[in-house]
Order: C-alpha cells, then structure tokens, then sequence
C-alpha cells in the first residue's frame, strides 16, 4: 500500500526539503573530490542573508535549513506546473523546472547579489553545482512520482 499526498503544498513540503538534503549530501560528497574552492548550496542560501566569511556550526545549521526551504518552494512550483500541463513525462518537466530555475538563480540572483565569488572561476565547481541540481530535479521527480496524485 501506497501513500498518496493530495494536498499540493503538503507534497512539496515533504518531497522538496527530502530531495534537497539529498542533493545536499550529493554536493558535498562530488566536492571532496574536486580541487580549488568549491561551493555548496547550504553556503549560497547563507550568503543570501549573512556576509560571512568562515562558517560557524551554526551558520552551516541554518544554511543547510534554508536550502531544504528553497528545495521546498522548488517543488512547490514544480507541482504546479505538473497541474497547469498535466502529469506526463514527469522527470522531463522537474529537468526543465529546476534548470530553468538555477539558470536564473545561479546566472543572475548569485551574480547580482555577489554570492560565492570565491567559486565564479572554478569550472568544475560550477559544474558539480549545476549536476547537483539535476540530481535534485531526478530525486524530486522520483517522490512526487511516488507520494503524489494526479
């Protein structure tokens, strides 16, 4: 048996926060590997409110709760759109929701508000940013898929 979440707010505040710790864990483990200066999504949902510098345990508490609330109003706005164009082709639509969203808040948001500076210049950090969210958008696809209801 199969629980099914009918109430469009309470899918996305399960599905996205769960989805985002996922993506989360997924960043972190792709950046032990990378060299340079990495960057995280707990650490630009920070910088969108503090100026900071080092990360206190604290900070990194709160960043880390702030982007598992973006990931929630990602999927949110994903579900959406699943009612606006129908529930098809589920996983393409999280692909084009989410790139579309980190197109323009890593493109414009983070370049207008001057967060992770430090990480504008690593390639391959921008990359690994760029497939987490994609990881993000596969895992929220795969929840909604599973917890949510036409």
């Amino acid at each position: 048996m199969s629980i099914k979440i009918k109430d469009r707010l309470l899918l996305a505040a399960l599905c996205g926060p769960l989805a985002a710790a996922c993506a989360n864990l997924f960043l972190f483990a792709v950046n032990l590997f990378l060299p340079g200066k990495t960057v995280n999504m707990p650490q630009v949902t920070l910088e969108i409110f503090l100026i900071v510098g080092s990360y206190t345990a604290l900070q990194r508490v709160l960043g880390f709760i702030w982007s598992l609330v973006i990931g929630g109003a990602y999927t949110f706005v994903y579900v959406l759109v699943l009612d606006w164009t129908g529930w098809r082709h589920l996983w393409l639509k999280a692909l084009v929701v989410v790139n579309a969203s980190w197109l323009f808040m890593a493109g414009y948001v983070m370049n207008s508000l001057a967060l992770a500076v430090e990480t504008r210049h690593e390639p391959l950090s921008i990359a690994a940013f760029f497939v987490a969210h994609i990881f993000f958008a596969t895992v929220m696809a795969l929840l909604v898929i599973k917890f949510g209801e036409e």
